[in-house]
C-alpha cells in the first residue's frame, strides 16, 4: 500500500490547499483530516504552529488503486479549476470535460463531486457550457470555437492613449466585426462587458509592470479571431 504525506498549509493570497483521493472505481473523496474507510487511513499527524500559517502535515496510507491529486486554489482567480490545471500540468480547465479529464474520472462523477463541494464553481462551469451553446447556435453551421488572447505591459504612450480601456475586437475572416469586449468601469477586466456574438469564458488578471497582464478565453464563431485594438471610441 502506498504511503504519502500531505500538508494543509495555505498558500499566498490565502489560497486553500486541497487533497483529492480517487479510488479504483473512479469515485472522488475530499480529504478533510480524517480516515476515509476503504480509501485512506491517517497514520499520523504533525501540527506546526505559525500564526496564520499554522498547518498540519498528515501521513496517509492509501488503499490499493487509490490515486491522490493535491493542489491549491488558483493563484490568479482563486478557483479550483485554475488550481487543478496547475496541479495536473494542463494549460487550462475551462469546461466540464476538461475537469473530468484532469481528474481522470467520468463526467458524471466530476459533476456530482463538484456540485456538492463547490456549488458556485459548478454553476460557473454550467454557465460556460450555456454560453458556448449560445454562440454555437448563433454562429450557424460552422459553430463556435474557443480563442485565447493575452495582453499587457503597455508603454507609457499606450497608457496615455487609454490602453487599459481599449476593446478586444472579434472579427471574422473578412475583417467584419462580430463582437467586442471591454473592461467594466468598476470591476475592470475581471468582469468585462461583452457585446455581439461573443462570450467570456475565463478572465484572469496577473501582476506585472506597468499595470500587469490580462488573459481572456472567449467563445466566438468559428473562423473568427480576437485582438486588442487601439481606438479613441468609448464602448460600453
Amino acid at each position: 500500500m502506498e504511503e504519502i504525506k500531505w500538508s494543509d498549509m495555505m498558500g499566498h493570497r490565502r489560497r486553500d490547499s486541497w487533497l483529492l483521493l480517487i479510488d479504483s472505481q473512479g469515485k472522488i473523496s475530499l480529504f478533510s483530516g480524517q480516515t476515509i474507510p476503504g480509501v485512506a487511513a491517517v497514520k499520523g499527524r504533525d501540527f506546526c504552529k505559525m500564526g496564520k500559517w499554522s498547518h498540519s502535515t498528515y501521513r496517509l496510507v492509501l488503499s490499493p488503486g487509490v490515486r491522490a491529486i493535491s493542489g491549491r486554489m488558483g493563484w490568479e482567480t482563486g478557483s479550483f479549476r485554475e488550481g487543478l490545471a496547475d496541479a495536473t500540468g494542463r494549460a487550462h480547465c475551462d469546461r466540464w470535460a476538461d475537469v473530468a479529464d484532469a481528474l481522470g474520472v467520468t463526467l458524471s462523477e466530476a459533476q456530482t463531486f463538484l456540485r456538492e463541494w463547490l456549488p458556485e464553481e459548478a454553476e460557473e462551469l454550467d454557465q460556460i457550457e450555456a454560453d458556448l451553446e449560445t454562440v454555437d447556435e448563433a454562429a450557424g453551421p460552422d459553430g463556435a470555437k474557443i480563442v485565447a488572447i493575452s495582453f499587457g505591459g503597455p508603454t507609457n504612450r499606450q497608457i496615455e492613449a487609454g490602453y487599459w480601456n481599449w476593446p478586444v475586437i472579434v472579427r471574422d475572416s473578412t475583417g467584419q466585426e462580430v463582437g467586442w469586449v471591454v473592461p467594466d468601469p468598476e470591476l475592470g477586466w475581471i468582469q468585462p462587458i461583452v457585446r455581439g456574438n461573443v462570450r467570456v469564458l475565463v478572465s484572469e488578471r496577473a501582476r506585472g509592470y506597468p499595470g500587469g497582464y490580462v488573459s481572456l478565453r472567449l467563445a466566438v464563431p468559428a473562423g473568427c479571431g480576437a485582438r486588442l485594438e487601439e481606438t479613441k471610441e468609448v464602448r460600453s
